[in-house]
């Protein structure tokens, strides 16, 4: 309750003048309705039986007037509290965007999209209820509670205890139930929220639901919750109405008392008949007061729990902000430095281990290696998106925490894998990044992408809206105007994570061919596994656990024979057409394959031939677990990622394989069921093997067969161990 009272003096200091007049109004409108009470006293005892036609003429005009006035008050009051109510939804709203803008991509990383969105929603909505229905109610309660009372113990302060008695009475329900119906209000409010990610997790998931009939599963999975919700549900709401139902009742078993006591003191000529009927009306009054001040306990209870929740909320302290001296850095001069640094996304977790790095300004970097082997972690402290644990990052030898983030991006353009454009027109999803630019530095930007003819195509040019998420365009149309957005920004440093590796394969390479004509000169820092796209870089890192293991150009990183030359051979080795797509195997590349080792060149100049291309989309499966397989599968060009579907309806990521990876080798000696689902990730070209074109050629050496089939039945066997 603290809390509560403290939350709503807040909202309603920001609008003083108002609420005190509204509040202001609110008094003098019971005291109109008091005086109406009171009035039955005046015109019985004092010009009814006296026939005192001054005296009744003085109240009823008193009557009439205060009425008129009182209601005309009402109509004002009104307009004023619209606009506080307005003005109080409006600031909680933008308070709450203005955090979610604050805060860390760590938080973002581990919270529920439901209960930030629930925010905004089922608590701001239990907020603005509260402040347009339960205050003015309340507050108008309160008031008449106390002015009721005063008023029945100056009539007659024997029927006056009686009143007082129910009105302890009444207090005694909410007390009793209070603290438990908040308890069950915010296990409800939880348990909405966490009902709410689920179906939009849901939502997103469709292709994984209907691909591996799922429906029965997460059904019954939702249905457990919803029963959850629901008995949560019922206890707050039975216990809501206990608050309000015990005063109620209370007071109707004391409003029958007091008329029947009354009834005797006016038969025995204690108290007049006015006083009695004004009495009454008055304890009807601040019946009616205590029953809707009943109504309002619930309401305040189950918007203390969306408070709290608002609260938590807004308390979350973002882990990366601005130091209380940082200073704003207007230009890139020399380079950036890694200074030891250690970072993991988790006090449990660590992804970079002791990096030392130099980034001359000028120089084109990019950072290689396996997946999760760290290439992303250094661009995510770069930008500063995270902070690292230990050692530091320098730009121009000042550490990035004492450089505010704000000019530390304006040096700064970013191109990501997947980069979200805004329902909005294009030309205002690339002027963001810039919004001082003019209508003709888009344009240049524009060009300079590649996309300004494809823009000028469109019935509306640069006014056309690109739909939700950039879905009115093509992958390498939204890929271009992400590249023109970060290159209207005129950066120091550009910043490429992936930035091709989710396009189809022809578009990348005309992606590429624009990334080195507009980069030239400028710092380029790149995150890739497209080993292809970097062989002119001044320096390529090569990152393996978290630490980097190689540094060099790409001849002297080939030269050294290691990891960098074992990753470009195994994406090297395939001739593919110049219009991307079909594809074919050399023979060297397809020897270097664990199960085609023992073939003789005859048999894999043969194989080689029986290779057929095929393209996946994103979201498309190749592989379904408990089907029987067939195939053997070489990734060309693309990205896929090796799951499990578990029980209760979700995924557990085995791998992910790229270029050069294959997968299904058992496929090609025995008749087994998948155990495991293969679904691309990015566009996917590859090579497929039939079994029956194996065994054709494998049956031409006796004994071979079952040889590989022994091996084959090792390798699986260490593997199962752990080997």
């Amino acid at each position: 309750m603290k809390l509560l009272l403290k939350n709503l003096w807040s909202y309603y200091s920001q609008y003083k003048l108002y609420s005190f007049v509204y509040f202001l109004g609110v008094f003098l409108d019971l005291a109109v309705e008091s005086f109406i009470a009171l009035s039955f006293k005046f015109l019985l005892d004092n010009a009814i039986v006296p026939k005192d036609q001054r005296v009744m003429i003085i109240v009823l005009l008193l009557l009439v007037l205060g009425t008129f006035v009182s209601k005309a008050g009402y109509a004002f009051r009104c307009y004023l509290y619209s606009k506080i109510v307005a003005g109080i939804i409006r600031n909680i709203r933008n308070q709450l965007f203005g955090r979610l803008q604050q805060l860390s991509l760590k938080y973002y990383s581990s919270a529920r999209s439901g209960d930030v969105l629930a925010h905004f929603s089922s608590d701001v909505s239990s907020i603005e209820y509260l402040v347009n229905m339960a205050v003015p109610a309340g507050v108008h309660a309160f008031l008449g509670i106390i002015i009721n009372t005063v008023i029945i113990f100056t009539l007659e302060w024997k029927l006056a205890v009686i009143a007082l008695a129910g009105l302890l009475l009444c207090a005694i329900g909410p007390f009793i139930f209070s603290s438990r119906a908040s308890l069950a209000n915010d296990n409800m409010k939880e348990k909405q929220a966490e009902l709410l990610s689920m179906v939009q997790e849901n939502i997103g998931a469709q292709k994984v639901i209907k691909s591996f009939n799922l429906d029965k599963t997460v059904s019954r999975h939702f249905h457990k919750n919803t029963e959850e919700l629901s008995r949560k549900t019922s206890k707050a709401f039975f216990l809501n109405d206990l608050m309000e139902m015990m005063p109620t009742s209370t007071i109707e078993v004391f409003n029958v008392l007091i008329i029947c006591v009354g009834a005797y003191l006016a038969f025995i000529d204690y108290i007049t008949p006015g006083t009695l009927v004004s009495f009454n009306s008055l304890f009807i009054n601040l019946s009616i007061a205590i029953g809707a001040f009943t109504w309002v306990f619930p309401v305040l209870m189950e918007s203390s729990s969306s408070m709290k929740r608002i609260k938590v909320f807004m308390d979350e302290a973002p882990d990366v902000c601005d130091s209380s001296g940082a200073q704003n850095i207007l230009q890139f001069g020399e380079g950036i430095e890694f200074t030891d640094v250690t970072f993991g996304y988790t006090d449990q977790q660590t992804c970079l281990s002791h990096i030392n790095l130099k980034i001359p300004q000028g120089a084109s970097v990019a950072f290689v290696g396996h997946s999760g082997s760290g290439k992303s972690s250094i661009l995510n402290l770069i930008m500063r998106f995270y902070d690292p644990r230990d050692g530091s990052v320098k730009i121009d030898g000042q550490d990035v925490r004492g450089i505010t983030m704000e000019s530390l991006h304006r040096l700064t353009g970013i191109v990501l894998q997947e980069n979200f454009l805004f329902n909005t027109t294009i030309k205002e999803n690339i002027r963001l990044a810039n919004p001082q630019a003019g209508d003709q530095d888009i344009i240049e930007a524009a060009k300079e992408a590649e996309i300004h003819d494809q823009i000028m195509s469109f019935p509306k040019g640069y006014d056309t809206l690109v739909g939700e998420h950039g879905g009115q365009l093509s992958g390498g149309q939204r890929q271009r105007i992400a590249l023109a957005r970060a290159l209207v920004r005129r950066p120091s440093v550009l910043i490429l994570d992936e930035a091709t590796s989710a396009l189809d394969p022809r578009t990348e390479m005309a992606i590429n061919k624009t990334l080195k004509r507009v980069t030239e000169g400028m710092t380029v820092i790149n995150s890739t596994h497209r080993l292809e796209n970097i062989k002119d870089y001044d320096l390529i890192c090569v990152m393996e656990r978290g630490s980097i293991v190689e540094t060099g150009s790409h001849h002297n990183l080939i030269g050294k024979n290691g990891i960098y030359a074992e990753l470009y051979g195994k994406q090297g080795g395939f001739i593919v057409a110049e219009d991307l797509g079909h594809a074919e195997i050399e023979v060297d590349r397809l020897a270097k394959i664990d199960l085609f080792k023992q073939l003789n060149i005859e048999m894999l100049e043969e194989l080689a031939e029986l290779f057929v291309s095929e393209y996946y989309s994103p979201g498309q499966i190749i592989i379904n677990a408990g089907d029987y397989g067939d195939r053997f599968y070489v990734i060309v060009r693309g990205r896929v990622e090796v799951f499990v579907a578990l029980d209760d309806g979700s995924e557990k990521i085995i791998n992910f394989l790229e270029d050069g990876d294959y997968f299904g080798e058992i496929a090609l000696l025995k008749e087994v069921l998948r155990t495991a689902n293969v679904r691309v990730c990015t566009p996917c070209l590859v090579l497929s093997l039939k079994r029956k074109h194996f065994e054709r050629i494998i049956s031409k050496a006796s004994g071979l067969k079952l040889e590989l089939e022994r091996e084959m039945d090792t390798r699986l066997l260490k593997l199962a161990d752990g080997v």
